[in-house]
């Protein structure tokens, strides 16, 4: 869909529709697991739709001095810039603040978030950032690697939301299977477990 002239004729630097911002150096000192916040970080952002909040480090005040990006939104979209370097995932509602080493991307206005999204959850962008990567120990990707990104695009606005709205419906589709699977296999162990009582 993303090569398909009729419906995305041009192409655009990700820098002229959004800017990466980077996340705040939490103190280790100041976790806490009562805490309120949940701190992302890379591990997080796991290139599924939405971030796994899992495991996350907790705080109960927030800094002084975060910024107003760093208290992060549903929705948001965080790239992760050190590691597996290009996964992207969606912030869910919550008390979340963003790390170091984990981007969020601020969109111009009259941006769709839900198309910018999807081309860059594509494997596509993925390993163009790999490619970019650079480090001995681990991969690590910067500002200039992100937002220099060329992706297609359409001056029709219609033709972006058209594309973000089945992209969109077959995630949708993909997340209810999922959890079906899960049902399902719960439901096979307790089956299974029955029948060895």
């Amino acid at each position: 869909m993303f090569t398909r002239k009729d419906l995305l004729e041009t192409t655009i630097c990700l820098s002229e529709i959004a800017t990466l911002r980077n996340g705040y150096a939490f103190q280790s000192s100041k976790y806490n697991a009562l805490g309120k916040w949940k701190i992302l970080t890379i591990t997080n952002v796991s290139g599924e739709r939405h971030i796994n909040d899992e495991d996350c480090n907790c705080i109960i005040n927030l800094p002084d001095d975060i910024q107003d990006h760093q208290v992060l939104k549903e929705g948001d979209i965080l790239i992760s810039l050190t590691g597996n370097v290009g996964r992207v995932s969606l912030c869910k509602d919550g008390d979340y603040l963003l790390n170091q080493r984990v981007g969020l991307l601020q969109l111009a206005k009259n941006v769709n978030q839900e198309f910018l999204y999807q081309i860059l959850s594509s494997q596509k962008f993925e390993n163009s950032m790999i490619a970019c990567g650079q480090g001995a120990a681990q991969m690590n990707i910067g500002k200039g690697d992100v937002e220099s990104y060329v992706l297609p695009y359409s001056s029709n606005g219609n033709n972006i939301l058209w594309i973000a709205k089945i992209l969109h419906s077959y995630d949708e589709c993909i997340i209810n299977e999922q959890r079906r699977l899960t049902l399902l296999t719960m439901q096979k162990q307790y089956l299974l477990t029955q029948m060895f009582i």
